[in-house]
Order: C-alpha cells, then structure tokens, then sequence
C-alpha cells in the first residue's frame, strides 16, 4: 500500500518537473455592469480549467493566463462573457442583465427551469461540493449541507446503509425515503437488511443499492424538498426527490480527466475497556473477585485461566504465572504448559482493527460540438475493510451523448454498468458472527489478538479462547474472532444496468415534443457460510434478487412568450407507463452438511429451505403542467399528475395529485442599492404513498410436501380489498432575498404537512380465521422551517471567505390511529421487551420500555436490594427524531489554494444501545471497575422509599431517606440487562467535523501544452465527534439499514475517519 502511495506522489512530481514552461502573462482589467457601474464579486475563469479569481469591490480582477486561452465572466443576473488572450494585457468587461442566464435549476421529470420563478424551495450541490473528499457513496456526500435533509450512514460498515429523511417521517409503515432520479431515469434505492438485522439482532449490512452511482459522474444535486416540487412525480415522490444530472460534453475540444487517489480509514470511537480485570465469572461479593481455576497436569499444579466464562469479571491484573487459553495444544509447541503472567494484553482487542484503505481512479472523455456532444467515463474503486479479509469492489462505465439530425430532430442516450462486488462484508448486531460481540459484549478483555490468529489446529479444526475444554479446542459459545473472519465468509455481488434513449422533436420554435424510455435493472447475488467447526450448525445460502424497472414517457411542450414578451407560457402534457418486475429466490441448508466444507445447497443433511418470490407493478400516469410568467417579477405554476395503479382495486386504483405554485420578485419594486434580490414565495400540493403488491386479496401459500402433497394455507392478515393511498397535503411559505451585491443572502421556508389515511395494520377478532388486518386511518403531521444562509465575509483580488449555514427543525405529532388504537409497534428491538413505535400524541419512534423510579423532587429511588426501582408498565423513553440539524461550511481561496471545513450537528433524539447493556453486564466496559468499585463496592445515587404501584401504571413514593446501601460492582454491571431500560437509551447529540480539504491548483506556467490543469487535493471525513451522551457511542452507528426501524445500537462496527490525498489532471 505505502508503494502504491508512493507511487501515485512520484507521477505527480515527475509530471511538474517533465512538463515544459507555457507562456504566460498577468492579465487585468475592469468588469462593469451595462451602466458602467463597477461589479464586485464577478467569478473569472480559465476555460477548462480551475485556475480562477473575482472581482474586488472595484470591479477590478488581475489573473495569470497563457496567450489564446479563454477567460469566462459569469455573474448571477448577468450574461456571460468570453475573451480570447490576444496580445493586450488589458481586458475590460460590460456584463448585460439577462434572463438567458438567471440561475438555473433542474426540477421534476428533469426539466430546467430558472430558479427564481419556483414557488417551492430547493436546493442544489455542485460537482465540487460532492467529490472533493472523495466519497464512495454520492448520497452521503450530502451529510450536513442541505437544510431539512437528515442522513445517518453507520461509516464503519463495508458499504453500509445510509438513512436519507427529507422534512421528516410522513408515513409509519410506508417508505419515507426520497426517490432518486439520475438523468430522468427512477433509480431503484432498495434495501434488503431483513427488520432483524436493521433491529439490531443480527445480520449483515448489504447497503443500499444507490451507492451504485459514481460520484465522478456526477455534475450536480438538486434537492426537491416539498409536495409542490415533486407532485409531477406522482404517488412514488410523496418523500421529495434528490435529482441528479450527470456530466456530458462540453462545446470546445475535446477534455480528458484523470483522477487518482487514496483514502485510508481508521477507527474513529471504540467502546472504553476495563484494564484492570480479565476473564472469569466472578461473584458478588466486594472486594472478592474469585481467582483462578486449578489443574494438575503431569504432576504439576497449575493455575488456569477461566476460558469457559465470555464475562470479564476474573482477577485482578498483577502479573501471575497461569496457564491460557492457548496453553492446552500439544501441536504447538512454544505454548504448550507455559505459563505467562496475568496482565492486560498490549494487543488488545482494538488490534482486530485495521486501517482500511481505497484506491480510486477514473478517467473520463468528453467532447462537444454545434450539434453534438458525448462523454463518457470508467472509474474503479478497491476498498479493504478496518476488519481483516473484508473488502469491496466497485467499477462503473458511463456514456452518455447526443447529437441533432436536421434541424429539427435531436436524439439522446446514456448507460450506465456497475458492478459492485463484496467479499466479507462484516456482520453486525447481536449475533455470533459479529466480532463485536465477543469485544465489547460478551468477551473477556485478558485477550492478547496476536496469539488469537492462530484459530485453527494443523488439523484445520478452530482453536479458540472460548474452548469446551483443556482438550477440545472447539467453542463452548463464541467463536474466535479470527475463524469467523476468514471461514464463516459472504460474497455479495450486484450486476446493474441503468440508462436512457430519447428524442426531442420541434415542430416550430414554440411546440416541441419528447420521448423517452428509462430502465433501470440489476441482479444482486449473495451467498453465505458457516464452516465445520464453528460454534453453529454448519451451513450455506444462496439468494439471487432480480429487479427491473422500465418507464416510457411522451410530452409535449409549448413555450412561448406574448405580449411584447411580458408574458411567458411554459407548459407540458405528457404520459408515463411504468412497469416494474422483482423476482427473489433464497436457499439455505438444513441440519449441516454431508461432506464438510462443500458448499453447496446439494450438500445439505436435510431438505434445504426454499423461498420464492414474484411480484409485478404497473402505473400508467397522464399529467400536465402551466407556469406562466409576468415581466419577470410574478410566476404561477399549476400542475396536475393522476395515476392508475395495479396494486389498487380496479375500481378505485384512480388517483389525482395537484399543485400549485408561484414567486413574486419583489426586489424589482424596490430601488435599493442594498438589496440585490427579494423573492416571496407559496405553494400547496397533494400527493399519495401507494402500497405494495398483492395486498388487495387473500393468497393460499404453499408450504413443505407431506407424503405427496402440500399443504396450503392462508396467511394470518387478512388482506383490505378496499386499501388507498396514503394522502400527503402540503404547504410551504419561503423568502429568498441577497444583499449587498450578492455578498449576504437567505432562503427561509416554513412548510406544514398533513398525511392522512395512514395504512396502519389492526389487530382483529382471532375467530375470524385472521389475527390482523391493514387499514386507511390515522393521521400525521409534520410542520417545520428551514433556514439557508450564504455570506462573503471578505474578498480581495486574490484572497475570498464563503460561509454557508443551513439549519432545519422539523415538528412532528402522530395525531391519530384507527379507532381504538393509541400505539403501533414498528419494531422489537433485541432483549427486554423494548420497542420501537407510533405513539398518538407524540413523535414517531417512539422508544419504549421500563423506566426509573423518581420521587417529587426528581430523584432516582433505590430499592431495598440498592439496586434503582423500576415501573411496572412501559414508558415512552424518547423519539429517535432529532430536535433539529444545522451544517456550518467555511472556504477559503488564496489564489491556487483552497480550503475548506463543514461542521455537522444534530440536536436530539435518542437511540438505545444493545452493547451497553451486555458491555456492563459481563463486565467489559469501563465503568464496571472504575473507582475501585470492584473492592469497594458503589452506592447509586438517590433516595430508597416506599413504592405503590397503582393499576393505571403511576406510582407514588413516600418515606423517602438518602441512599446508603453499598452494592457490589457486579450487581451494579448486571442491572444493565435486569433493571430499567431507561439506562440504556442515550441521547443523539452530536458534534462532527465532517470534512476538511486542502487544494492546490498548479499555476498555468509550470503546465505543458498537454496539460489544462493540475488540481492536488488532501481531504478528511468525520475527523472529529463531540457533544456525545456517551462517549463509548457515535449515534449515527443506530442503523443498520435505510427503512423506518431505526435507533437500535445492537453491536454496530465503530464508526470512522477517513483522510487521503487525490490528484486531479486534466488534457
């Protein structure tokens, strides 16, 4: 790897010292607007390159450029200019004002439209702003810097899922995520983490499959937050839409792009580790911590660790001789009846993480004419895990072009192939074959991870510290770390294919009319096993995932102006017929294996396990859309979208989505040379969440053949032939004002959503053969604002400060459920009855379970035992939804340097952690031996009285006296599992430094004719947390997966840091 690194620096000075000298000069001028009023703030740009400066507030610029390159004057408001360097080192500039170059942004079906005549807020991400710290997946890459965006991506898992929530929950059982649109084409963002895994109970996390999408494809983000953004979208973008456009070919000649870098990631918050005892049981006594076990051997007494015990509760750490876990196996010789002094390992079990790296390198081909363009790209990109032999792949092809024929026809295309392949991907959650578990919740910290490497017999079978016993090396509970890493293996592999064909045909200059076809297809293969040995059955699965998408669309537009060009008409009516298709197919063997380590579902000791599945959805969609615009100051957008949907009765599967919008400028009315632009904006909308296949009619589902025959049976919901969709109506108020020429500017939104009709699942009368039933009822609201905030604090000729602040807080309040029905349950988390929920009254996800006893003044009541009281009945304990996020991004540009850091913080919420409870309970974690509790014993703070519980679930304490009862640290650490569950559920808070960059643009005259730009870039991500509830725990590590169960730490990979170096040339 360091060669490697090497290697990648040594290309880059060997081009900087190769290349020859181009001529070069300093060019300076003056840029004006169309009255000859000087412009601050003007954005000056070498073609095709990124060497750039601005204006100062004189208008004036200076900036080093070869003869006969071009320089580009862009400002918002403004036309652009192009000069030529000719012979003259001065070049003057007079903008003109224009609407051809107002700030344009793509909103739904991919249309362009000028920003400031939408009545609903969005937000765009530059190209720039999403690659420049190279992360693999572009969904993260917007953490922290769009306001109401929400994502929580568990960094430390291989690929993992990310949690991507625009203006919060709309829908309990539905999907709340928002849907992704590449180029036009609906791109599947699915999640196959079964509800266990995303739990917390156990699993591996596959992620999602938008991390399929190459972020150095991508030219800009575009966040359609609202239902009047997105209503042309119909029932699947109830959630908003994160619109993506990629890169194409520019006119000019043609440009090559090389990048080249390295990203290393590092264990970022490990869980803090007693060091002061290792393994044992234990007992209950203070200041008696038990001691070892005793064996005779070949005449010898020896005193023998306790290996059979996964708790850490043993003897105090001072250097006794005793025989380990390892001590026991003849076939190796150097441990064999040795003894080595009991201490806290130097390789501990933080040593089982690597550093994990990636290489990422992509060139991309672009070319453009008068009536034709293409570009196209190939990139690669090899990951190693921070757990050893886990590792992913990631190659991406693009190519997308068009090209006019005649004058009145053009045609366009694009695909794109990925393949993302897996080897390994850790487990997560509370399960044997994550790692975790034995490190932080059921493990012994005595562990030196060095010898642990040895974890099998020449024999091939596992050697671990768990053994049954002194001569059977095999696991009594848990299996070596080791063997589980590199025998109990996964191979995911996903195949995709994604891509558009189309044609734009004008039939006069104001009527025009489009047609495309989108697909978007994949197969995602995964198979599994467990080896002879482990401490489980030996075993294998298979399961293969088939998905399909293809969409056909037809519009036709008219655009026109009117009325000595005061009045725009911009309209469509169009239709879309979508056709989806998903076919799984999962396997696993029975009872073992036949022949050990054959792999294969053939080699199963009994019938193998099958599962099948097919489901099939068709949509067919008629819309239309009307933006007028009055002299550039009033607009007005009305759109209509209404959908038919297979998977809703065939009387009733009708559905009509409206909306309606509009902007006033009203900086046109006013004359002041303090505001550059004020905009008001409204608008409302309704759309729908339909529901999945195949839940109008009851189905008999085959179950094993028994003597000749299977048996069928009806599943326990009883299906509602009557179901519609989920109803969302929204409206949002925003104002979009600049100051100052663009130096200070605001966008601030206020938006209410109301979605009725939940589909909510209902318990029913067992004697009607059903024991549930899904219903339309119940009602959620989500109101909120969002706030965005840009500045320029300082700018000179070469030197410019931008600060950008986004901040967003979401209200939300489950206002009812069906009739009689005050809480759902969404999830059960692992261990003690807690659970996830919708709670009337409150907010969604709800976190429930036990809580502490208080008395009158708030204190925690104690009982009799010392240990805290707990309720009888279940409490909410917390919402898992922040209070509210807000991201702080500062750039700084020095002629060719660039730097720049994002703060990310979210305020709120809660999650509850599985490894807490089991990291005490079996004595690992810090705490259970800090202050000498472990001979001295601890007494918890509070108050004992007298508990009445009453029927209703509250409780009165009387007779309160401060608490004096000394317990021991055992009976402390245990009462994590068998005492409240409130002391497990921690507050979400944090603090990150989610990235950091440092660029340097080469200066054109050390660059060859070859060469147009040399860009170095040394990044970081998540580099710092603070703020935490707990700091054993980064919060964002609650999820393991991308669905609505979240807020469950069940033995989740640490999060990360990553940092790295990329190298950026252009042709």
């Amino acid at each position: 790897m360091k060669t490697k690194f090497s290697g990648l620096l040594t290309l880059l000075l060997a081009l900087v010292v190769q290349i020859s000298f181009a001529q070069t000069k300093t060019v300076t001028g003056t840029v004006t607007d169309g009255s000859g009023v000087p412009l601050p703030g003007v954005n000056i740009l070498v073609q095709n390159s990124t060497t750039g400066t601005q204006t100062d507030f004189d208008g004036n610029y200076s900036i080093e450029v070869a003869t006969g390159e071009t320089l580009v004057f862009s400002y918002v408001g403004f036309q652009e200019e192009q000069r030529v360097v000719g012979a003259s080192s001065t070049i003057n500039v007079s903008l003109q004002a224009g609407e051809a170059l107002e700030e344009v942004v793509v909103t739904a079906l991919g249309i362009s439209r000028e920003k400031k005549s939408l009545g609903y807020a969005t937000q765009e991400v530059s190209s720039e702003e999403l690659t420049e710290t190279r992360n693999t997946n572009a969904l993260n890459a917007l953490s922290g810097k769009v306001a109401g965006v929400q994502i929580s991506n568990a960094t430390g898992n291989l690929g993992g899922s990310s949690r991507i929530v625009i203006r919060g929950i709309g829908s309990i059982t539905q999907e709340n995520r928002p849907l992704i649109v590449v180029d036009g084409i609906p791109l599947d963002n699915s999640n196959y983490n079964s509800s266990t895994t995303q739990a917390g109970g156990g699993g591996r996390d596959f992620g999602d499959t938008g991390f399929d999408i190459n972020p150095d494809d991508i030219a800009s983000m575009n966040v359609l937050k609202g239902g009047a953004a997105a209503a042309l979208y119909g029932s699947r973008a109830s959630n908003g839409v994160i619109q993506i456009t990629t890169k194409s070919g520019k006119k000019g000649k043609g440009e090559v792009v090389v990048n080249s870098g390295i990203t290393f990631e590092e264990v970022n918050i490990l869980p803090k580790v007693q060091k002061l005892y290792g393994g044992g049981g234990g007992n209950f006594t203070i200041g008696d911590q038990g001691g070892f076990n005793q064996a005779t051997i070949n005449g010898t007494t020896f005193d023998v660790v306790d290996f059979a015990t996964d708790e850490s509760w043993g003897p105090r750490y001072e250097g006794q001789q005793v025989l380990h876990w390892d001590a026991f196996d003849p076939e190796f010789e150097d441990d064999y009846l040795q003894t080595r002094p009991w201490l806290y390992p130097e390789n501990d079990g933080s040593t089982l993480f690597q550093t994990g790296y990636s290489y990422n390198n992509g060139v991309a081909f672009s070319q453009g004419g008068e009536d034709s363009n293409m570009r196209m790209s190939i990139n690669n990109t090899q990951t190693e895990g921070i757990l050893p032999n886990t590792k992913l792949n990631k190659t991406s092809v693009n190519f997308n072009g068009s090209t006019k024929i005649g004058d009145k026809l053009k045609v366009d295309a694009s695909v794109n192939f990925t393949v993302t392949d897996g080897f390994n991907r850790p487990a997560v959650g509370y399960t044997g074959e994550s790692v975790i578990l034995q490190l932080y919740q059921f493990g012994q910290t005595s562990l030196d991870y060095n010898r642990l490497q040895a974890f099998q017999t020449p024999d091939g079978r596992q050697r671990t510290w768990n053994r049954i016993s002194a001569t059977n090396p095999l696991p009594r509970y848990t299996d070596n770390p080791y063997w589980v890493l590199n025998k109990n293996t996964a191979e995911d592999k996903r195949t995709r294919w994604y891509g558009t064909v189309g044609a734009t045909y004008n039939f006069t200059d104001e009527l025009y009319a489009v047609a495309k076809v989108y697909g978007d297809t994949y197969d995602f293969r995964v198979n599994q096993r467990t080896a002879v040995g482990s401490q489980a059955l030996p075993g294998y699965s298979e399961s293969d995932r088939d998905f399909q998408e293809i969409n056909y669309e037809t519009r036709v537009h008219f655009d026109k102006n009117v009325f000595d060009n005061k009045l725009s008409i911009n309209a469509f009516v169009g239709g879309n017929r979508r056709v989806n298709e998903f076919h799984a197919l999962a396997s696993s063997t029975n009872g073992g294996l036949v022949v050990p380590n054959f792999y294969n579902l053939s080699n199963s000791a009994e019938n193998p396990s099958v599962s099948e599945t097919d489901t099939q959805r068709q949509i067919n969609s008629l819309f239309g859309s009307v933006s007028l615009g009055y002299d550039n100051f009033a607009y007005l957008t009305v759109t209509g979208r209404n959908d038919w949907s297979s998977t809703l009765p065939a009387d009733n599967n009708s559905y009509f989505y409206p909306s309606f919008s509009g902007s006033f400028i009203a900086s046109q009315f006013i004359n002041a040379d303090w505001l550059s632009f004020l905009k008001l904006r409204a608008g409302y909308a309704e759309v729908g969440s339909d529901t999945d296949p195949y839940q109008l009619r009851n189905v008999f589902i085959g179950d094993d053949p028994f003597l000749g025959s299977v048996p069928f049976s009806l599943n326990n919901s009883n299906k509602n032939s009557e179901l519609r969709p989920e109803d969302k109506r929204t409206y949002e108020f925003g104002v979009e004002a600049s100051f100052f020429n663009r130096r200070l500017g605001f966008d601030i939104t206020y938006y209410n959503e109301l979605t009725k009709d939940l589909i909510t699942p209902v318990q029913v009368d067992p004697s009607t053969g059903f024991t549930s039933t899904v219903l339309n009822a119940g009602e959620l609201e989500n109101k909120g604002i969002e706030l965005l905030v840009n500045a320029t604090p300082l700018m000179t000729d070469d030197f410019s400060w931008d600060v950008t602040f986004n901040f967003a807080k979401n209200e939300n309040t489950l206002l009812s459920l069906a009739a009689g029905l005050e809480t759902l349950q969404i999830a059960r988390f692992p261990f003690n009855g807690v659970s996830l929920n919708a709670v009337v009254g409150e907010r969604y996800g709800q976190i429930r379970g036990t809580n502490f006893v208080y008395d009158d003044q708030g204190n925690k009541v104690v009982n009799d035992n010392g240990s805290y009281a707990e309720t009888q009945d279940v409490q909410n304990l917390g919402s898992i939804l922040p209070d509210y996020n807000l991201g702080i991004r500062n750039s700084f540009t020095y002629k060719g340097i660039s730097l720049g850091f994002l703060i990310d913080h979210q305020k709120g919420g809660k999650f509850r952690s599985l490894t807490n409870i089991w990291g005490n309970y079996s004595g690992i974690l810090e705490q259970t031996a800090a202050n000498n509790i472990r001979e001295e014993g601890l007494i918890l703070p509070g108050v004992t009285g007298d508990v009445t519980y009453n029927d209703d679930g509250s409780y009165t304490v009387t007779n309160t006296a401060e608490n004096t009862q000394v317990i021991s640290a055992q009976q402390f650490g245990t009462d994590y599992f068998f005492g409240n569950d409130n002391q497990n559920v921690f507050d979400a808070t944090y603090w990150k430094l989610r990235e950091v960059t440092l660029g340097y643009s080469l200066p054109k005259k050390w660059l060859g004719n070859a060469l147009s730009d040399v860009r170095v870039t040394a990044f970081g991500r998540n580099l710092l947390v603070w703020g935490l509830d707990n700091a054993n725990f980064d919060p964002e590590v609650a999820t393991s997966g991308s669905g609505n169960i979240q807020g469950s730490e069940g033995g989740s990979l640490p999060s990360t840091r990553s940092y790295g170096l990329n190298v950026q040339l252009k042709f």
